[in-house]
């Protein structure tokens, strides 16, 4: 794919950020969001090579991104200026905020930061970045608001800071850290967990995703104190630690996911029982089956219908007591349910499982990201990589800005004669062929002023060959 020009979408919306840039540095910005948008190859090489216009040297364009003389914080409160100008995109009175972690998968290990995961989706171990992400949805729009890179752990200078601190570490397991790695790691993470709530300085060497997502929420609330959306999770992120503190030092309403396995004590009768062990009573005692009730949510629009109990019960790790929903979507309860608990001990199952549905959007957001160059970086160094997210999230987001822009779209829909879908990768396919049209206008002005096919199309051969 050729360009000669950037795309409308860039060119309406990018001097939202002229002024995070120097005039150099703000052509190269335009120039890598054009390319998340419209080309395959999203390598910084190909993306420089798309533009017929303005080449600039490939070498100028790297130390762009490698070292980064912008501040990313400015870009993206640009970002967010830019989502809150529209009534369609702005936060609204029932949004919510979700946190949700994403591995970004790369071959090799030659990236910084980068970790060899675990993959949950795939069963196998990979190498990846951990991208954690704070997401803002309502029934118009979803989008990232912030987001932060999970960073590998230097047990070792954890151990070291916490032995200094007086905190005991097991001598033995010290002395075979190297011998025996694994049973080290197991060891000194159970240790941190501890040791992080006598020394909380430690969290300066060393963050867990649910500490991230805790900074990020903090960021939030400092950045918009008026806004009070409740938080939706997914098991991985409902710990009674990260609860505790959106709730009680946030001052903001959770709505958490729990697997089943989990204990939970009946507040009447004072029984514990697994999750599992509930759903199981539910199935099959006449009387417990009378408590489902049948529950409906309207999520974007359209009507969602699900069988709940709910329930307030102690839930085991948790020093509160928690409002606890067993939806199913079937009535005769044969699917799979999910566990949802809030901190809201009077809210009724609509509306914890409308919030909870919110959460969602993250995990479309992160496979439309990788669409548009989340996982396609080869860039090697942190401020790169950095840099290079940053950009794929304005992209990202100015798309969804476009969704809800009758004007430009109309004006898109004039030009390209064409019918109108408001969908990211229609959106993605309308400007590439808007880029052909440009394309073919311009050498059909080149040859209007005498020059030959042959020519105009010298002009064009080393970018077309390399793509």
């Amino acid at each position: 794919m050729l360009l000669v020009d950037f795309p409308s979408i860039v060119k309406k919306y990018a001097p939202w950020f002229e002024h995070c840039f120097s005039p150099e540095g703000y052509e190269h910005f335009k120039k890598a969001v054009s390319g998340f948008i419209i080309s395959e190859n999203k390598t910084l090489e190909a993306i420089n090579r798309m533009f017929v216009h303005s080449p600039r040297h490939q070498a100028s364009f790297n130390k762009f991104f490698n070292r980064q003389n912008f501040d990313l914080e400015q870009v993206n409160q640009a970002r967010l200026d830019m989502l809150q100008s529209s009534p369609g995109t702005c936060f609204k009175e029932k949004g919510v905020l979700s946190v949700d972690s994403s591995l970004l998968k790369h071959y090799g290990k030659h990236f910084d930061n980068i970790y060899y995961h675990y993959d949950y989706v795939h069963k196998c171990y990979r190498w990846a970045h951990d991208l954690v992400t704070l997401h803002y949805s309502d029934d118009l729009t979803d989008y990232p608001v912030l987001w932060r890179m999970w960073e590998p752990p230097d047990w070792e200078a954890v151990a070291t800071y916490l032995r200094e601190q007086g905190f005991v570490i097991n001598e033995e397991k010290w002395n075979s850290r190297y011998d025996q790695p694994q049973k080290w790691r197991n060891y000194i993470r159970s240790r941190y967990r501890i040791g992080r709530e006598k020394h909380p300085g430690v969290v300066d060497i060393y963050k867990s995703k649910n500490l991230i997502a805790l900074d990020l929420l903090r960021n939030f609330c400092s950045m918009y104190p008026d806004c009070n959306f409740p938080v939706a999770m997914d098991t991985g992120f409902t710990s009674a630690e990260l609860c505790r503190a959106i709730s009680e030092e946030l001052g903001l309403d959770y709505v958490g996911t729990l697997r089943e396995e989990q204990y939970v004590t009946d507040l009447q009768t004072g029984q514990e029982l697994q999750l599992q062990e509930l759903v199981k009573k539910l199935r099959e005692d006449p009387c417990l089956r009378k408590k489902i009730q049948k529950t409906g949510f309207t999520y974007k629009g359209e009507k969602q219908i699900c069988y709940a109990y709910f329930a307030n019960y102690r839930v085991r790790g948790f020093d509160k007591k928690q409002r606890l929903v067993i939806s199913f979507l079937r009535e005769d309860l044969s699917d799979r349910p999910t566990f949802t608990i809030t901190n809201r001990l009077n809210w009724r199952p609509s509306g914890i499982l409308r919030i909870r549905r919110h959460r969602w959007p993250v995990e479309t957001y992160h496979q439309e990201g990788k669409a548009e160059g989340l996982e396609e970086y080869q860039v090697r160094n942190e401020k790169a990589i950095q840099t290079y997210v940053a950009f794929v999230v304005v992209a990202y987001s100015m798309l969804k800005c476009t969704v809800h822009d009758s004007d430009l779209l109309s004006s898109i829909q004039q030009r390209l004669q064409t019918e109108m879908n408001n969908t990211l990768p229609f959106l993605r396919r309308l400007m590439k062929a808007e880029g052909l049209a440009l394309l073919i206008e311009h050498i059909f002005v080149m040859m209007k002023k005498g020059q030959t096919m042959e020519k105009v199309f010298q002009g064009l051969a080393p970018s077309i060959v390399y793509a």
